[in-house]
Parts: structure tokens; C-alpha cells; sequence
């Protein structure tokens, strides 16, 4: 009799390697779950419905202790959940004195169709919206009026505040603008507000898509590049610190700062500022990689705006794609660098953390992620984990498995994969409740060279697996 246990998946998903020869902890799949700091694998919380927005607003920021949503109409919205606070974006119109040849503005009501950047600028919220086919930027200080009426501000959907000023993209992309220091409301002063010649620096792509910050500097991202530029509230000590080839991205809101490195999503999977820089090549360090054939697909077939957060409560760099959830659990100390993937049952317009809480809006209804919960307002959702091929460091050698035992809490239903050219041989499911050691192992008889264990958990209840100890025999060399 021969044993061999499994009790690290601190890899999470990686499919850079055949599932014939990939490690035993790199998982083929973990749907539904995440890696821990105790290296086992957990089901995901659930996401609990907390309200029902009155209809009207869109967007969802968390700012000076409430949760923001926007709207343009003439009527007032109000929420009747305290937690949520809606504002109105009022956009204005110049008009033309005939008589006196002098121009004014006055308030027009358009509807917020979408919300592409919040942040807080001296107590009061700036915003960047969308209003049908035009996006406007709007500070809501004390005025009637909300928009910014400078000619100079670029009114474009990606915008950022740094340096004691906010930072846009012009509309042709060949430029990033910045306000004067301590105003964002005023975009055009001598030798305060300017632009950083982004276009001109470029050495490919020309037009800037993104806008992020990495260790206090300004990263401007192209489709196939990017920049480092320093930047102070003076802008004579501006200046252009590093190019990037090679990496860039065309979505705007997947950028988020995690643990002094800049995360975000390309046109081909997932990468880092940081890893492009210092490395040379694409490999254990390149943070998307490992999940690249799993994304590359969904952006194909794209139908909303990828949204993503660095969620400070569990340490988890999170990416909406459509109705999926590509998440990436980061921890230095436990030295955690996972990928795994959740299923969600609705589409993500936005997303934020108030409070240690994250919240997400589809449509009206928002929902907050509830680590008491298992699962999505009441629905059951499923739980699969699968681990690559495995030889049992006999390769070529035929052997018969004829029990596991499971380190496990909660309830699964465990098979094993055993021929690697046919994804359909598959044993019976063996449903198995808590931890098994000492209690007996579980009965389970297959042959062949080479195993996928696999699990399957579909129930309301928590899930982990700590450790997998599988018994068999060799039974000589085929």
C-alpha cells in the first residue's frame, strides 16, 4: 500500500502547463472558491441584496461615509435607505448676449446614463459621467450648476486626482490635462494647469486610454504601451520618468493599486506595471498569465465595461467581466499569489468598499459581499475545484486507487479523473461529509497512470479543503 497527500493550492488556477505535467498544487480549475492564508481553498462569500434603488440614478461610489448614486432630471431623487445618497449632475449650456457679445452658461438637465470616475477634491465630490452620447466632468461644490465650464477641461471618461490636482485625458488622446493645483474647476492658468505631452512621447499607439498611479507617480496607458510621469503640484517638476513597451490597456476602470504595484486588464489577460518593468520576459512574476486562456475568450465576447477593485477586507484584487468575477488573492506573508474565478448570477455596473464592506449595483439592485453567507440571496451556487494529472512521481507506471480520506469542512462530492486524452473518463461521484481522518477512509476504485481529483460542493453551508490523502498500489510498468 502507498499513500500521497495533497495540502497546498496556494496557486491557485494555471493552465500554462498541459494538465498531464503541471503541479499538484496549480489547480486546472477553482470556480466559485479562493486560496486562504492557510494555503487551503474556501467557497467564495455570497452576495446578499441589501436594497432596491428608487429608479432614476446611476453609478455607486463610496465617499464621506455613504454609498453615492447620480442623476440629471429635474426631479429630485432621494433614497430612502440612509446608506445611499443620491446626487444631481447639473451640465451647462453657453449662451450668446447678441447685444453685448458676452457668453454665459445655464443649467440644462440631462440624464446620467453612466458614472466613470468619482473621488473626493477638498470635501466635495468630482465626477466624470456619462450623458448619452457626451461625457461630462462635474464638481459639486455650492453651485446650481455642477459642470466644469472651463474650455480647457477635456470632459473624457477616464480621469485621476494626484498631486493636489486631477489629471484627464484630451479628447483626441494625444495629451493628458491637468487642472490647477487645489481647483479642479479651473483648467486654464499660466503656469499652473497645462498638459503632459503623452503623444509625442509615445513609441507606438499615440492615444491614451488609462489613467493609474504607481508609488505616487502618474501612469498614462496606450493599447500597446505606457508611461511613468512624475508629477507635483508645480508643474515645472514634471517630467517623463519611464516608457514601457509592450503593455498597455484599453479599459479604463480595471486599473487598481495593489500593495504599491498597479494592476489591470489588457487586451490579452491580466498585467502589472511593476512586472513589465523589471523583468524581461513573461513568466511565475507576470501576474495574468496563468489565467490568460481563461480571459482571453471572455473579452471577445465583451458586452459591458470590466470593473475592477482592490477589496482592502480580504486583500483581493477583483475584475468583473461581464457575469464573471476574475479574482486574485494576494498576501506577501503567506506568500499567496492566486487566481481563481467566481460565477455571478447578475452583471456588475459598479463596484466600491465602504467600510471594510464591498457593495456591487446591477440595474437598481445593489448587494454587498457577505463572508456569513454562502449564498447569492438565497440561491445555491457551485463549487468546483479541479487539480491537473498526477502520476504519484511513478510516471508510466499502472496503479489502482482504491480509497481517499478528505481534511475538509462542509459536504462535497468527490471523483477522479483518470485518462487525460478522454476529459469523459470520470469515476462516480462519492459524496462525502466533514473530515474523514480516523474515521474510516472513503471507499473509491479506479486504474490508470495518471489521476484529476476533482470536487463538487452545491450547498447553502460553508466549504474548505485542507488536505486530500489518496491510497493506492502500483501495479507495474505498462
Amino acid at each position: 500500500m502507498a499513500t500521497i497527500t495533497f495540502n497546498k493550492f496556494d496557486l491557485g488556477i494555471d493552465l500554462r502547463k498541459s494538465a498531464a505535467v503541471s503541479d499538484a498544487n496549480r489547480l486546472r480549475e477553482m470556480k466559485n472558491a479562493y486560496v486562504t492564508t492557510g494555503l487551503a481553498t474556501a467557497k467564495r462569500p455570497g452576495f446578499v441584496k441589501i436594497a432596491t434603488l428608487e429608479a432614476g440614478t446611476k453609478g455607486l461610489a463610496a465617499a464621506l461615509g455613504k454609498l453615492h448614486t447620480f442623476y440629471g432630471g429635474p426631479d429630485e431623487i432621494v433614497h430612502e435607505n440612509p446608506l445611499f445618497q443620491a446626487e444631481r449632475l447639473v451640465c451647462a449650456e453657453e449662451v450668446t448676449d447678441d447685444e453685448n457679445s458676452e457668453t454665459s452658461h445655464v443649467a440644462v438637465h440631462r440624464a446620467v446614463t453612466d458614472v466613470h470616475y468619482v473621488d473626493v477634491f477638498n470635501g466635495y465630490l468630482y465626477v466624470s459621467a456619462q450623458h448619452g452620447d457626451v461625457c461630462r466632468h462635474h464638481y459639486l461644490g455650492d453651485d446650481e450648476i455642477t459642470q466644469i465650464t472651463d474650455a480647457n477641461c477635456p470632459h473624457t471618461r477616464t480621469a485621476i486626482k494626484t498631486a493636489s490636482k486631477i489629471f484627464s485625458i484630451s479628447p483626441d488622446g494625444s495629451t493628458v490635462r491637468y487642472s490647477k493645483t487645489g481647483d479642479p474647476t479651473v483648467w486654464t492658468e499660466a503656469d499652473d494647469a497645462g498638459f503632459l505631452p503623452t503623444g509625442l512621447n509615445a513609441l507606438g499607439n499615440r492615444e491614451a486610454n488609462a489613467l493609474g498611479l504607481y508609488r505616487g507617480n502618474l501612469v498614462v496607458l496606450m493599447r500597446d504601451g505606457a508611461q511613468v510621469w512624475v508629477v507635483d503640484p508645480d508643474p515645472t517638476a514634471m517630467s517623463l520618468a519611464e516608457t514601457v513597451e509592450n503593455v498597455g490597456s484599453s479599459y479604463p476602470q480595471s486599473l487598481a493599486t495593489v500593495a504599491g504595484d498597479l494592476y489591470f486588464l489588457s487586451d490579452f489577460g491580466f498585467r502589472s506595471i511593476t512586472t513589465q518593468q523589471l523583468v524581461a520576459r513573461l513568466d511565475d512574476l507576470d501576474i495574468g498569465s496563468p489565467v490568460d486562456t481563461l480571459v482571453r475568450p471572455v473579452l471577445q465576447k465583451l458586452e459591458s465595461t470590466p470593473k475592477a477593485v482592490y477589496f482592502y477586507g480580504t486583500g483581493q484584487y477583483l475584475c468583473a467581466i461581464d457575469r464573471q468575477m476574475f479574482v486574485y488573492s494576494v498576501s506577501r506573508t503567506s506568500k499567496i499569489a492566486a487566481w481563481s474565478r467566481y460565477e455571478l448570477p447578475f452583471t456588475v455596473d459598479a463596484m466600491d468598499e465602504l467600510d471594510g464592506v464591498l457593495y456591487l449595483r446591477s440595474g437598481d439592485d445593489v448587494y454587498r459581499l457577505d463572508e456569513e453567507s454562502h449564498t447569492d440571496d438565497g440561491q445555491e451556487y457551485e463549487v468546483i475545484l479541479e487539480l491537473p494529472y498526477m502520476n504519484f512521481k511513478a510516471p508510466g507506471v499502472l496503479k489502482r486507487v482504491y480509497g481517499v480520506d478528505l481534511v475538509m469542512q462542509g459536504e462535497c462530492c468527490f471523483s477522479m479523473r483518470f485518462d487525460v486524452r478522454n476529459v469523459e473518463a470520470v469515476t462516480d461521484e462519492v459524496r462525502v461529509v466533514g473530515n474523514t481522518y480516523g474515521g474510516g477512509l472513503i471507499p473509491l476504485e479506479v486504474t490508470g497512470t495518471e489521476f484529476a481529483p476533482r470536487f463538487r460542493n452545491l450547498t447553502g453551508e460553508p466549504f474548505q479543503l485542507d488536505a486530500l490523502t489518496i491510497y493506492y498500489e502500483p501495479l507495474g510498468v505498462l
